[in-house]
């Protein structure tokens, strides 16, 4: 059956022409925001991103301070002993470090002192990467503590950079516990490397 042109044509134009309260609708929802609850869940997505972020990030930056300091202390072994050799004479490197800083606060950041003093950089160094490192933030141990002081370690090299003695370790760590880094005089010819974890127990 064929459509009757003016049922056809009444069709056709109510099609074509948009209904009078388009203009007004569209408009409205335009100028309008976020609603109180899409603003809500959103903040609650960004805390739950950074909840999970932030324990990371923290563990990051102190591989990265322990990493620092211990890469210091290497240097300053490395150092004494270069000395030593180049003088003929022996060097004795002391690393300094007090759990308590309120008592003694120059021990914290950790120091080195060399004597005799190196011509380069005096008799005492800041393991603390030039400011970077804040106090509090990184602690030492050592494995053979001085007996007079135990917040203190030395070790001599003599005139051919040989250690006064071997297996001495020197272990850089967060202050609130986590993961350890040491550096460690390992030979009678004065072998040093790095480590972590259990190798720096």
């Amino acid at each position: 059956m064929k459509t009757p042109p003016i049922l056809l044509k009444l069709l056709h134009n109510s099609a074509a022409k948009p209904s009078p309260n388009f203009n007004k609708t569209a408009s409205r929802k335009s100028d309008g925001g976020f609603t109180l609850l899409e603003v809500l869940v959103i903040a609650l997505i960004i805390g739950i991103f950074s909840s999970i972020a932030a324990p990371s990030w923290e563990a990051f930056i102190n591989r990265q301070r322990v990493r620092t300091v211990n890469d210091r202390v290497f240097q300053s072994l490395r150092l004494a002993q270069s000395e030593a050799k180049r003088t003929k004479s022996s060097v004795t490197v002391t690393f300094h470090y007090d759990p308590n800083p309120a008592a003694n606060p120059v021990a914290d950041p950790p120091t080195v002192t060399f004597s005799p003093p190196l011509p380069t950089g005096g008799s005492t160094q800041t393991l603390n990467a030039g400011g970077e490192i804040k106090p509090g933030t990184i602690a030492l141990t050592f494995n053979k503590p001085d007996s007079t002081d135990p917040k203190k370690s030395s070790l001599v090299f003599d005139y051919q950079g040989n250690p006064s003695t071997t297996q001495f370790v020197v272990t850089v760590a967060p202050s609130r516990g986590g993961a350890k880094q040491c550096a460690r005089v390992e030979t009678l010819i004065g072998g040093m490397r790095t480590a972590e974890g259990t190798e720096c127990n």
